[in-house]
């Protein structure tokens, strides 16, 4: 539950109808300016140990955190190592799990990399995350170093 406080409306319904002048709401919005900023920056708090509370290694989760704190909403991006080979279902699976091979005229054609042409862009990294050059490159680092698995190599590139 996330509660929020609105001080200045707090007050408002406190007071008796026949007290609410102006002059009144005015001194009191005053008085709880200060509880205002406080509950905020409580609220700052809050949201930022919930969120690393709830960080973890997977991709996705780690992403999100990453642009939360840095405050870049599409400009980091993390991709993770995928060698693109076709997955090769069992016969007792059936047609469902067969790969989608189909001639060129035909829209179901996916391209199938050849060996370790995938793997030359990676250059034995497990995964790469992209930041842009505003963001100091050895806070992120600290970052994945904190959150990534045992034995995982990562590298960074700005741009």
């Amino acid at each position: 539950m996330n509660l929020r406080m609105n001080c200045k409306n707090l007050v408002r319904q406190l007071l008796p109808p026949h007290k609410r002048q102006p002059v009144r709401l005015s001194l009191l919005a005053g008085f709880v300016a200060v509880l205002q900023k406080l509950f905020e920056a409580f609220a700052t708090w809050r949201d930022n140990v919930r969120m690393m509370a709830n960080v973890n290694s997977q991709v996705k989760v780690f992403e999100g955190y990453l642009r939360k704190k840095y405050d870049e909403p599409v400009n980091i991006r993390i991709e993770t190592f995928n060698n693109g080979l076709l997955l090769v279902g069992l016969k007792s699976e059936g047609r469902t799990m067969w790969p989608e091979i189909s001639l060129e005229d035909e829209r179901k054609t996916r391209p199938v990399p050849l060996e370790n042409e995938v793997r030359d862009k990676f250059k034995g990294v497990n995964f790469i995350v992209y930041i842009p050059k505003n963001i100091d490159k050895s806070l992120v680092e600290i970052d994945i170093e904190k959150f990534k698995q045992a034995l995982i190599t990562y590298k960074i590139i700005q741009q």
